[in-house]
């Protein structure tokens, strides 16, 4: 289904590090493993990975506040945190910190393989193949120009804020249906999440992240709307956009 991804593992135990990478081998996956976070860094400066597994008990700091800092620096690439942490406000730091998805320790692979996939399908754009694209993939919500197909908002003064995929597939679902309820569990799996939405906030909390950064850019609250008990709607007024050049 996919061509060759590169898989980067952070993670100090280096016998899951080992079992890890000869099963990706065997699903034609490459595989490169890091057991201390200076070592992924520094590797990072050369190249990025198709997707990051991460470990949140590392040796010389958690796994979140590593993420934190990638996704500040700029960096979009699908991210599945590993962590024998399974407490709900656990997942949901891990979430809140930029992860696409959240695997308690321990775990099943074919588990684990059906998450990377799912978040690679969204990377690629690969997600259903049958389903051509829709023609409109810019929207202006206000101020903001919104590029589906770049993954990225636009402030009026030309500031770009650049979204995961799962994010920006989030978001497309919404600005499609202005006005409108979008339920949870539609939502969650637009994102990629195969999680049941009845037993996890993930999708809460991905939701409530992008409502604060467009309340930031559109400085108005109430741009995605919380419907108790059914899903979300967007407030902001959304109108079709061309793509913007040199962005």
């Amino acid at each position: 289904m996919f061509s060759s991804p590169s898989i980067w593992i952070l993670e100090d135990d280096q016998a899951l590090c080992s079992l890890l990478s000869s099963r990706f081998d065997a699903l034609g996956w490459s595989s490169t493993s890091f057991h201390r976070p200076r070592s992924l860094e520094d590797e990072l400066a050369t190249g990025t990975p198709s997707l990051l597994l991460l470990d949140e008990m590392l040796p010389d700091r958690r796994g979140v506040d590593l993420l934190s800092g990638l996704r500040l620096q700029g960096h979009r690439f699908p991210v599945v945190m590993l962590s024998a942490l399974q407490s709900p406000e656990d997942r949901i730091a891990g979430l809140e910190a930029g992860a696409d998805d959240y695997l308690g320790k321990p775990f099943s692979f074919r588990e684990l393989q059906l998450r990377i996939e799912r978040l690679l399908a969204i990377e690629t754009g690969a997600l259903d193949a049958r389903v051509p694209p829709p023609a409109q993939e810019c929207f202006r919500l206000g101020d903001v120009h919104f590029d589906g197909l770049r993954a990225q908002l636009t402030a009026v003064d030309g500031t770009v804020t650049r979204l995961s995929r799962g994010d920006a597939a989030l978001l497309q679902a919404l600005v499609r249906r202005p006005g409108e309820v979008v339920g949870r569990q539609t939502l969650a799996r637009i994102s990629g999440s195969l999680v049941d939405v009845s037993q996890s906030r993930s999708i809460d909390v991905r939701l409530s992240r992008l409502r604060r950064l467009l309340e930031d850019l559109l400085q108005q609250g109430d741009a995605i709307e919380a419907i108790r008990g059914q899903g979300y709607r967007l407030q902001a007024p959304v109108e079709a956009a061309e793509p913007l050049v040199n962005t």
